[in-house]
């Protein structure tokens, strides 16, 4: 039980701190498909070590979606850049290494009315998933 919540509170602290140092690929998102999207987002999660909120912001560069992430566990924000549409969901996927040890991480934003989403964090394909809320600032 003590290596699971080890685990589970590494996981959220590595993902958020050094979430996308590795790019997987170029967006192909076009700012027109996810304009509902663009915009500042407030992330809010609740993990079994408590809440935590991350920002992201997505915008249209030159017509396709740019992505950064922040987070109170990062001084700086992390771009995103591997973008894709699933049905009416936004993904936005990245990866990173921790001392070490490589993962692979995803947050689907999902609409959920006037300027709200459903937010799902997966960490490592199923290994570690939570849900939460975001609204547009």
């Amino acid at each position: 039980m003590k290596v699971q919540s080890w685990f589970v509170r590494m996981a959220v602290a590595v993902t958020l701190a050094l979430a996308p140092i590795v790019a997987a690929a170029q967006t192909a998102v076009s700012a027109a498909d996810a304009a509902s999207f663009i915009g500042s987002w407030t992330l809010s999660f609740d993990s079994p070590q408590g809440p935590f909120e991350q920002t992201i912001d997505l915008k249209n560069n030159a017509g396709k979606v740019a992505a950064t992430m922040t987070s109170p566990f990062s001084a700086e924000p992390q771009a995103l850049t591997d973008i894709s549409k699933a049905g009416a969901n936004l993904v936005l996927r990245f990866a990173g290494d921790f001392q070490g040890q490589s993962f692979t991480a995803a947050i689907t934003l999902t609409p959920d009315g006037d300027g709200k989403v459903k937010a799902n964090l997966d960490i490592m394909d199923g290994m570690f998933v939570i849900d939460g809320t975001g609204v547009k600032k």
